[in-house]
């Protein structure tokens, strides 16, 4: 993995990418390489396909980078390309490998094999949404603040709850129709809204893995 040093001006960066330059994909590569990393080892089950996801989010970059039209910065559209790659690999793992043999830090086989199935939900139900919308969540889900997120797409901040809010509730929607959805936990003072995700059970399908 090459090591990280800074990118050119955003504008520079943007003209090499929309003609096709490769020499974007080496800017890339080199100012976020290891950002894009801890993102795959976040997402990637298996430890050694960390590195594979990052090298194939980098060439899928490199094929569609002359449609990148600026929304968001860099750094955002290679994450998703990542998170994207490495939701591949698990299904692909789980495909093909018996999930025993599979290195975790769980007592029960049984719950890797439910958190895949899971995130592959997940993963299928942001490939609906617009493309801001599913990189506001996926920032938002790497620990971004509103604030953040409203000052990287230009948007205000009610903007961004408002697109955060439409993204929980399709996810909601998508665990509805496979009956996988954690039961809403209730208070005396407080019920479910109906429609969206809590963040405590979101936090469960998009919280860093610990370290293996």
């Amino acid at each position: 993995m090459p090591t990280s040093r800074p990118a050119p001006p955003v504008e520079t960066l943007l003209a090499l990418m929309q003609s096709g330059d490769l020499r974007a994909l080496d800017h890339l590569a080199r100012a976020y390489g290891e950002r894009l990393l801890a993102v795959a080892r976040r997402r990637c089950d298996l430890p050694e396909d960390a590195e594979d996801a990052v090298q194939q989010a980098l060439l899928a970059a490199g094929a569609a980078m002359t449609g990148y039209r600026g929304e968001g910065s860099p750094l955002a559209w290679l994450s998703t390309l990542v998170t994207r790659t490495c939701w591949r690999l698990n299904r692909k793992a789980t495909r093909t490998a018996d999930v025993a043999d599979v290195p975790c830090t769980c007592d029960d086989p049984a719950e890797v094999a439910e958190r895949r199935e899971l995130g592959a939900t997940l993963g299928d139900a942001l490939m609906t949404l617009s493309r801001t919308d599913r990189l506001a969540f996926l920032l938002a889900a790497e620990g971004c603040s509103s604030v953040e997120i409203a000052e990287r797409f230009s948007l205000t901040h009610d903007a961004v709850r408002s697109r955060l809010k439409r993204a929980r509730k399709v996810l909601r929607a998508a665990l509805e129709a496979r009956d996988t959805l954690p039961a809403p936990r209730r208070t005396a003072s407080a019920s479910p809204t109906k429609g969206t995700l809590p963040d405590d059970d979101l936090a469960q399908f998009f919280a860093p893995a610990p370290h293996r």
